[in-house]
C-alpha cells in the first residue's frame, strides 16, 4: 500500500487518541474510520454498528458485509447493538432537531459498548468529515457526548475519504451516499412502523426493477400517504418506462398516490 500524508495524519490521530469505540453504520465514512482505528490500535478499537428502525434491510446488510470484510483484513471487531428509536415518544412526533435526539440514542449505545470493552475513559469517534454540514443537528449531540469525528480532525473532504478508501482496497469506496428512512418523512409527519416499512418497500421494489440512488419519499395526504419516488436524471427514462410496475407496487403496498420525481 502506498504511503499518502492525509492517511498518515488519520492513523496518527487515533494513535494519539487511544482506545476508541467508532460509531458504524458501513458506509465509506464510517468504514475508513474504523479502518484507521483498527489499523492504528489494533485490539484497542472497536466497530458498533447499531440497529434500529430508522435502519433499512440493505443497509443493515451493507454493515454486515463490511463489519466482515474489515474483520479479515484490519482485524477490526464490531459490536451490534439494537435500539428503539419508535421508543422515543419525541422523536416518533418527528420534530426539527429529530436527528439531534437519534444521535442521543445512538451514542448511549456507543458509549456502552466503549465502556464496556476499554473502561469509561474509552473515545468515541463518528465518521463526519470535513465536508459535513456544521449545521446538522447531530453534531450537536456528538460534541455533548465528547465524541470526535477524526475525519473532519484531519481536514478530510468527500473526495478525500473516497480516495483513500480506494487506497487502502474498501470494496464500498463508490458506493453512492445514504440516509436513513426517517429522513424520508417530512418534519412533523408522524414516524411509524408502518410508514417506515411502506418506504424501504418502496425503495426495494425501485432497486428490484434497476433503478439505483434513489429515494422514495412520503407525502402526507388528506386520504393517506402518497410517496414520491426521486431518482437521478441519468436514470430518468429507465424510471419512466417502470412508471407503470411501480405504481402498482405503490398501491399494493398501501401508497394512496404515486409520482416520479428527478433527485438533484
Amino acid at each position: 500500500m502506498s504511503t499518502d500524508p492525509r492517511l498518515e495524519r488519520l492513523l496518527d490521530f487515533f494513535r494519539a487518541l487511544g482506545p476508541t469505540a467508532v460509531a458504524f453504520s458501513g458506509g465509506v465514512d464510517s468504514s475508513l474510520t474504523l479502518w484507521a482505528a483498527a489499523t492504528a490500535l489494533r485490539d484497542k478499537a472497536l466497530g458498533v454498528s447499531i440497529r434500529s428502525e430508522f435502519i433499512c434491510g440493505a443497509e443493515r446488510e451493507r454493515a454486515e458485509r463490511m463489519a466482515a470484510f474489515l474483520g479479515r483484513g484490519a482485524g477490526a471487531r464490531v459490536a451490534v447493538r439494537s435500539v428503539s428509536v419508535l421508543a422515543c415518544e419525541r422523536l416518533r412526533h418527528n420534530p426539527e432537531d429529530r436527528c439531534y435526539l437519534c444521535k442521543q440514542l445512538v451514542l448511549a449505545e456507543v458509549r456502552a459498548e466503549a465502556t464496556a470493552a476499554f473502561g469509561p475513559a474509552a473515545r468515541m469517534a463518528d465518521g463526519t468529515n470535513a465536508d459535513d454540514d456544521p449545521a446538522r443537528p447531530g453534531l450537536r449531540a456528538l460534541a455533548e457526548a465528547g465524541a470526535v469525528s477524526p475525519l473532519a480532525a484531519c481536514g478530510l473532504t468527500k473526495r478525500d475519504v473516497r480516495e483513500l478508501a480506494r487506497l487502502v482496497g474498501l470494496p464500498n469506496a463508490e458506493d453512492p451516499s445514504n440516509s436513513c428512512l426517517a429522513t424520508r418523512v417530512p418534519t412533523g409527519a408522524e414516524l411509524t412502523f408502518a410508514r417506515l416499512t411502506a418506504i424501504e418497500g418502496m425503495e426495494r421494489a425501485a432497486r428490484d426493477q434497476g433503478l439505483e440512488d434513489l429515494r422514495a419519499r412520503l407525502v402526507p395526504a388528506k386520504n393517506g400517504d402518497a410517496v414520491r419516488l426521486q431518482v437521478r436524471p441519468a436514470q430518468m427514462l429507465l424510471a419512466r418506462s417502470l412508471a407503470r410496475q411501480l405504481e402498482e407496487r405503490a398501491h399494493f403496498i398501501g401508497f394512496t398516490h404515486f409520482e416520479l420525481g428527478e433527485r438533484t
